[in-house]
């Protein structure tokens, strides 16, 4: 039987050992591309530890946003409404803060109907969220402060109108904007709907196009509330 010389023995281990650190450095190369590859896809933000790993294996980090156009629609919603003709209605929700002309226009209610002190504007602020709330109180709805869609529903189905006979602090607002205009004289601007503002709101009516009702309706308060 061959034996083998202690010179061949030692050479056998000084191959093996090699071999040995040749595969290691081979599999520490492909780690480290890995590793580069996975820097290569994270930000400038820290990261934990879960993300760096779950990117490195290829799984999805649990905080990394794969649509970055996706909207955080908590505060601002849509929804689409069909009237009974058939006419698609899209509704926008709006929360504290927003500035929109729609706003504008839900802010005129309130106004028209006593809710509302101040003059109306386009945007959503704490005197307006408060006169939403107490007007949702009013109607049984959720007191969230929001212009939400049922509340969105509420106000645009009321029907604002002033006419002779009735009296009160905002019919006298819309009064001195007729006596601006010089419809009406400054000492009929007493607060109450008589005879003398009907004719006045008539001619008003005349000249801006609408319907002579001789009413302060929606579509008039709409015109005299551009006019403060």
């Amino acid at each position: 039987m061959n034996k083998q010389t202690p010179f061949k023995r030692f050479k056998d281990v000084i191959l093996y050992i090699v071999f040995t650190l040749f595969l290691i450095f081979l599999t520490s190369s492909f780690v480290i591309e890995d590793v580069y590859s996975a820097a290569d896809q994270l930000s400038i933000e820290e990261k934990g530890i879960a993300d760096v790993f779950s990117i490195a294996v290829g799984m999805e980090p649990a905080n990394l946003t794969i649509n970055a156009d996706k909207v955080d629609d908590d505060d601002q919603k849509t929804s689409e409404i069909k009237t009974d003709d058939g006419t698609t209605i899209v509704i926008t929700e709006y929360a504290l803060g927003d500035t929109n002309a729609e706003i504008l226009e839900y802010q005129q209610i309130l106004y028209s109907l006593g809710f509302l002190i101040s003059q109306p504007s386009n945007q959503l602020n704490e005197e307006v969220q408060t006169a939403i709330k107490t007007y949702q109180a009013m109607k049984g709805l959720e007191q969230s402060g929001k212009l939400d869609r049922s509340t969105i529903i509420s106000l645009v189905a009321e029907d604002i109108k002033f006419e002779k006979g009735d009296s009160g602090k905002v019919l006298q607002t819309y009064q001195q904007i007729l006596v601006t205009q010089k419809y009406l004289a400054a000492e009929s601007a007493t607060g109450t709907f008589d005879d003398a503002t009907e004719t006045a709101v008539k001619a008003f009516q005349k000249a801006n196009g609408l319907n002579e009702t001789g009413k302060i309706d929606a579509k008039t308060i709409k015109v005299l509330d551009a006019l403060r």
